[in-house]
């Protein structure tokens, strides 16, 4: 929502003349974001609290997590980069993060490298569940925009933490 105030201002700064075009269609999405967050609280309701724990390829969650009341436990990639690299030792330790708190799946992003997090969910006997993290989906597609994105990963997530009966 605060992007969407700050986009709408420089717009209207850019071009005076559509000032309350800018504004109406940013108070319009505004009203679209409030939908959605009360739609993902709905959603994340019916995971127990104990059960809101995520393994991501790389840190990209850790906004989500926060406001809905997940704990993102672990990456299969140390940082916030997808480029950076795993070492043995960050491998070893994610897998005994995994054994440890019962977590139930490794949520990967559509494009990343999927490679070392299906190695690790073989080895701990975890889901890869794929999420749209790095880029939205192709237009006409079930992610082609941000809310539609945000839909489809909150129900990703759900879904996968839901059908592991508890032992997320």
């Amino acid at each position: 929502m605060i992007w969407t105030d700050q986009i709408a201002e420089a717009l209207s700064r850019a071009d005076p003349e559509h000032k309350q075009l800018f504004a109406d269609r940013a108070a319009r999405y505004r009203g679209a974001l409030a939908e959605l967050d009360a739609w993902i609280w709905e959603q994340v309701s019916r995971v127990p609290r104990e059960q809101r724990k995520l393994v991501t390829d790389h840190a990209v969650l850790g906004y989500f997590a926060a406001r809905y009341g997940f704990t993102q436990l672990g990456t299969v990639l140390p940082g916030f980069s997808s480029l950076a690299e795993a070492s043995a030792r960050d491998v070893a330790r994610l897998q005994d993060l995994i054994a440890a708190s019962g977590v139930s799946a490794i949520f990967v992003g559509q494009t990343a490298n999927p490679a070392l997090p299906q190695r690790i969910a073989s080895d701990t006997g975890v889901s890869i569940v794929n999420l749209y993290t790095g880029a939205l989906g192709e237009e006409g597609g079930p992610a082609a925009d941000y809310l539609q994105m945000m839909r489809v990963n909150t129900t990703q997530i759900v879904e996968a933490l839901q059908r592991e009966g508890g032992s997320g």
